[in-house]
């Protein structure tokens, strides 16, 4: 029972010689693994162990996996429009189409490009159609005037959203993450983990729309 004796992370940071947000950070992105009582994280010593024994922190890749837009020849193509389950039509003034295959399955992509009212203002909007069906969608963000950059949910194969210091799912540790409502700030805004990237990095939103895809389809 030794190896499930547990830790803080005030504990695990003295015995390491590092700040607490070092280990709170380790948690995040799934290079420590913890576990939650109570609201606070705990780590066993086993845990630990394989931290140490691994030679801590995984590496960072640069980028996602997924190949991209130069691969699937994802371009620009014109305008749209979809009609929602509600009734109401959407008109899509700027779009892309093209192909995407993550190794296992084959996508036709449609991407397009909207403004609509999100958390107190309009926003810029994108919306990615996998064989025809919207799969995820982007929010421009506060500073998206100056930054180009939108935000994206991130939602688990369990339909829940990622939380802040929840276990990073490998697919996405190559990404860039944020708490969304710290860029897109307004009345409903979610709290929890969003995909950040520019309005013009389709690679990112592709892939990131392949992973919801996955993740819809698990049985």
């Amino acid at each position: 029972m030794d190896e499930l004796t547990s830790f803080p992370i005030e504990e695990v940071a003295e015995l390491l010689k590092v700040k607490s947000d070092v280990v709170n950070a380790e948690i995040e992105t799934g290079s420590l693994e913890a576990f939650m009582i109570g609201g606070e994280w705990r780590i066993t010593r086993k845990n630990l162990v394989d931290f140490i024994s691994r030679g801590g922190s995984k590496p960072i890749i640069a980028k996602p996996e997924y190949r991209g837009a130069e691969e699937t020849g994802v371009v620009r193509s014109a305008p749209f429009s979809f009609t929602w389950p509600n009734g109401k039509t959407e008109e899509y003034h700027e779009a892309y189409e093209g192909t995407a295959n993550d190794g296992n399955m084959h996508f036709e992509v449609k991407i397009g490009v909207c403004e609509r009212r999100a958390a107190g203002m309009n926003r810029k909007r994108v919306t990615v159609f996998l064989n025809g069906r919207p799969t995820v969608e982007f929010v421009g963000t506060d500073d998206f005037e100056e930054s180009k950059k939108v935000a994206s949910l991130v939602v688990l194969p369990n339909k829940k959203r990622l939380r802040p210091k929840q276990t990073l799912p490998n697919e996405y540790r190559s990404f860039d993450l944020v708490r969304y409502s710290s860029v897109v700030k307004g009345p409903r805004a979610a709290t929890t983990m969003a995909v950040l990237c520019r309005i013009d990095d389709i690679d990112t939103i592709v892939a990131h729309a392949i992973i919801r895809a996955n993740y819809r389809d698990r049985k």
